[in-house]
């Protein structure tokens, strides 16, 4: 015989669903009881769901999403005050709460201590709580708590029991089922018969388009419901308790709540222990889609689908749990969740799940295939298309052109790729002919090709991708033909095209039925619905010369190749390994003295424009440097530091390997006829003579000296500092320099803040100063690294910096002209330790080139109502007019752009492609007639 321990716990959250699926809400106000004054961004939310918000600045909320009406438990909290838990029961579309009168609490917030003692014996409990709080088990391994600091444990005076308290809602980023929650702990215990959480949580889903890490939430949250008491009781509701993998037993009359029992299971069945009668466990309630399930006495849960971390018997490899409920039964609703989760107390494997385990009562077990979720990862898909300002070209010209990107799920567009792939390929030969790479701006792009006069003619491919684009198949990226024809050649359709595939929801008329050469045309575009109301657009509007631009078909137009189209691509447990790219991404490889490739910590500088960033090489010196924002080319210096500050090393740039060329030529057909004469003449205004391209331009200088040294502290760049924080007041045991600014510099406020329709995050900003700024909104400080200004916000650049490294941190509170008006909110400038050696001699430092982004250029047209405008130059263009950025307004749905002809009499035709503000895609032809007199 052995003695076993029953260890109760008491985790109590309250909710209750019920099961009628449709949308309702709850609204109200939150006032301060005393002042009755409006409490902006209190919490507002569910108990222990996903279902939250914040009040506004007038201390109003509106709680939606609540697809099933029930009973609940709302809870309101605010730093500073009492937080306020009602039970509410929801049957209509709105319910009304009134005003809620929060009360100030009484308690005063703990000051921080910061002492070498205190932390020691504080760190020691904090890892003792962490592993009572969040399990211990690789779930609580991948959790994060963001915010210890707010909590403390006080000593207790009526026995030994571990307390906690927080002086905060306890913050914790699960990465193992892929949520955010914020606890709001009431109490804490733990002894050696139990423990006790008693508090309140809202979670919210992590963001990440990482294939994998989305397919390891989905198992874990799976794996975690398996088993759970939610589980067992959605099993008893829908009699499926051995199909789901349980056993219950019951003890013999006798052996009622033994500690000791024989470590054998199956010796014990039939003497002190009895399967357990599930024939009438459950009874429906008269309250819709909730059930009364009873169990008498104590019952011993045995699950079949896992393997025991833990074995209770030698005889069983399944986990063991026990379960009593108070008066013999419980009330749930159809997804297994308690009414009131206080009536239960379990004991074994199942009240060994802690915080790291806890789902979301609205969460919904997903079916998985062989245990593992299917993800369709169409879902993510970001599709392309590009409209050009002609159908085909001849060398020398240009290829103007917008990109149009379009999201499966639409909610994803700005967290989705900001950088876009533009090339023109030689299918034949493989080869690309021009590349450039584009900022995406709210799912748009444009820019432009400048064809080389000795560009041979054949047909050649514009394509159009993102990297992640390339996770689905290099051969299923966007491309779109582009034949370049033989000066002597020209194109001409089989059937004179007046109008093609257009969209009668977008019309365009011109201000006169013909015009002259050089005249002004005004055309005025006309967007409605269906009901005839005005529309918010974004078009791109083309205008060519249809007598010497023939109108073929060559390519699909935006109604049919912008909507997106089911991808035969369901990948199961594979990973993506292409990720999202949020700015101008570069690999290198580094170097060390002896000129062998070496694993290193790197400073990343960027020389032009400043900027600074941190990586890691590999044991093969590759290293990975992302979301940087610049245009052109920028220069790099990337080295790794000494154990005593000294830098050494050098790097060199490694192209990004492109997509491969494996896609299919379009078939397609174009007309074409030999002639005597070239068919295409550049006019001044579309190459004037001489010009060029400018490739590079490299400025050199000699070195600046320095205004003045103090021993060997330079002059710093915006003058003197406000404040000095020296390295022996710097608390390098935090885990980040952001941890320990706060109190250290009057007027240098560091916390938490939630905007309404924001994630939590921490802000850096100057009290009650700054341009604009607002205790709501504040304006944050900019942040610089060795006088070179960082890129990122202050939470991101503070939280990434050692504070064993930092030298000293020194604030300039007040406008500075040096960084103009991003500098006026006040500097706070971080100085390493090595940059407070002693001069050395310096050698050059070697750099590294990487190309940014590829700024877009205005398309050049004549002004023949501008004096200034040559007009003695003939002008032969055959695109007349090009504009990337047409906007209909959404009061009048109308929009109006004017051009001037060229000195050919004949046919203009207009396209007009985009999409609306729903992103719908919308399309309009119109021809405009030109005469010679």
């Amino acid at each position: 015989m052995r003695q076993s321990f029953i260890l109760y716990f008491n985790l109590l959250f309250f909710l209750l669903l019920s099961s009628v699926s449709y949308s309702q809400n709850i609204q109200g106000r939150v006032l301060d009881s005393k002042t009755l004054e409006a409490l902006p961004f209190a919490n507002v939310f569910l108990n222990n769901t996903t279902i939250g918000t914040i009040t506004d600045t007038n201390g109003k909320f509106n709680l939606t999403s609540i697809k099933e009406p029930g009973t609940y438990e709302l809870v309101f909290s605010f730093v500073g005050y009492e937080t306020y838990k009602r039970k509410v029961n929801v049957d209509a579309e709105t319910l009304d709460m009134g005003i809620i009168k929060l009360i100030p609490s009484e308690l005063e917030l703990d000051a921080v201590e910061v002492g070498g003692t205190r932390d020691k014996d504080w760190e020691k409990k904090l890892k003792k709580f962490k592993k009572v709080f969040l399990g211990d088990d690789k779930q609580a391994a991948a959790c994060i708590l963001t915010n210890p600091w707010v909590i403390d444990f006080p000593k207790d005076n009526n026995g030994n029991r571990f307390l906690a308290k927080a002086s905060a809602p306890i913050e914790i980023e699960n990465k193992a089922l892929g949520y955010k929650v914020v606890f709001y702990l009431s109490s804490f215990w733990h002894d050696r018969t139990g423990y006790s959480i008693i508090g309140n949580a809202r979670f919210s889903e992590l963001k990440s388009v990482d294939a994998e890490e989305i397919m390891k939430w989905k198992k874990n949250r799976k794996e975690s419901y398996q088993h759970s008491i939610h589980h067992l009781f959605k099993s008893i509701i829908e009699h499926k308790i051995n199909g789901e993998g349980f056993n219950l037993y019951t003890e013999t009359e006798g052996n009622k709540n033994a500690t000791s029992r024989s470590n054998l299971f199956y010796s014990e069945l039939g003497q002190t222990i009895l399967p357990y009668d599930t024939t009438t466990l459950v009874t429906p309630e008269k309250q819709k889609g909730f059930y009364r399930i009873t169990l008498n006495g104590r019952v011993e849960v045995h699950y079949r689908k896992e393997k025991a971390s833990v074995r209770t018997y030698r005889d069983v490899f399944g986990p063991v749990s026990w379960i009593r409920l108070n008066n013999n039964f419980v009330i749930v609703n159809k997804d297994g969740f308690a009414k009131n989760p206080s009536d239960v107390v379990v004991s074994g494997d199942m009240s060994a799940s802690r915080v790291a385990n806890m789902l979301p009562l609205d969460y919904k077990p997903e079916q998985i295939a062989g245990g593992v979720d299917k993800i369709n990862f169409s879902m993510y898909q970001e599709q392309i298309y590009v409209h050009t300002d002609k159908p085909y070209y001849y060398p020398g010209e240009t290829i103007w052109y917008k990109g149009y990107v379009n999201y499966a799920t639409p909610a994803w567009r700005d967290s989705l790729s900001q950088t876009v792939y533009v090339e023109l390929i030689d299918r034949k030969l493989k080869s690309i002919v021009i590349s450039k790479t584009l900022r995406i701006t709210n799912g748009f792009f444009n820019n432009d090709f400048r064809l080389p006069d000795t560009l041979a003619a054949k047909v050649y491919y514009l394509r159009a991708y993102t990297n992640f684009n390339r996770n689905f198949g290099d051969e299923n990226l966007y491309t779109k033909p582009l034949p370049v024809l033989n000066l002597t050649y020209k194109a001409y359709p089989r059937k004179a095209i007046e109008a093609d595939e257009a969209d009668n929801l977008l019309t365009i008329t011109a201000d006169k039925r013909t015009y002259k050469t050089r005249e002004k045309i005004t055309l005025t575009m006309k967007l409605r619905d269906d009901d005839d109301k005005p529309v918010l657009s974004n078009l791109s509007v083309s205008v060519v010369d249809s007598m010497r631009v023939a109108p073929v078909n060559i390519s699909g137009t935006i109604l049919n190749d912008y909507p997106i189209k089911e991808m035969e691509v369901n990948r199961i447990n594979t990973d993506m390994p292409f990720q999202v790219e949020y700015g101008i991404n570069f690999s290198g490889r580094f170097f060390n003295e002896s000129n062998k490739p070496e694993k290193a910590t790197l400073n990343v500088l960027q020389l032009n424009p400043n900027n600074f960033a941190m990586t890691q090489s590999d044991d093969d010196g590759i290293f990975y440097v992302s979301g940087l924002s610049f245009y052109d080319t920028a220069t790099f210096s990337v080295q790794a530091n000494r154990e005593k500050g000294k830098a050494y090393g050098r790097s060199e740039w490694v192209k990004n390997k492109m997509a491969a060329i494996g896609f299919k030529e379009s078939e397609y057909q174009i007309d074409l006829l030999k002639t005597e004469s070239p068919q295409r003449i550049l006019s001044e205004y579309e190459a004037p003579k001489g010009a060029f391209i400018l490739q590079e331009v490299v400025i050199r200088s000699a070195k600046i000296s320095e205004e003045y040294e103090v021993g060997y502290r330079k002059k710093r760049s915006y003058g003197k500092p406000d404040y000095v924080i020296k390295k022996k007041d710097i608390n390098s045991s935090y885990g980040n320099l952001l941890l320990t600014l706060p109190g250290k510099v009057p007027g240098l406020v560091v916390r938490q803040a939630i905007n309404d329709g924001e994630e939590t995050k921490w802000v850096v900003y100057i009290e009650r100063g700054g341009q604009n700024s607002s205790i709501l909104y504040p304006k944050e400080v900019i942040v610089t690294i060795n006088d070179v200004l960082a890129l990122g916000t202050p939470e991101e650049i503070l939280s990434s910096i050692d504070p064993a490294i930092v030298e000293s941190v020194e604030v300039k509170t007040g406008v500075n002209v040096l960084y103009g008006s991003i500098g006026g909110n006040g500097i706070v400038s971080v100085y390493t330790k090595k940059d407070f050696e002693k001069p050395e001699e310096t050698k050059a430092i070697e750099v590294m080139k990487v190309p940014g982004y590829s700024a877009a250029r205005k398309f050049s047209a004549p002004d023949y109502n501008d004096p200034k405008t040559d007009t003695s130059q003939p002008d032969y263009r055959s695109t007349i007019y090009w504009n990337a950025d047409v906007t209909t307004d959404s009061k009048t749905g109308l929009a109006t752009i004017s051009f001037f002809a060229a000195d050919l009499a004949g046919k203009y035709r207009v396209v007009a492609e985009g999409v609306t503000g729903k992103g719908e895609p919308v399309r309009c032809v119109y021809f405009v007639e030109i005469n010679n007199n």
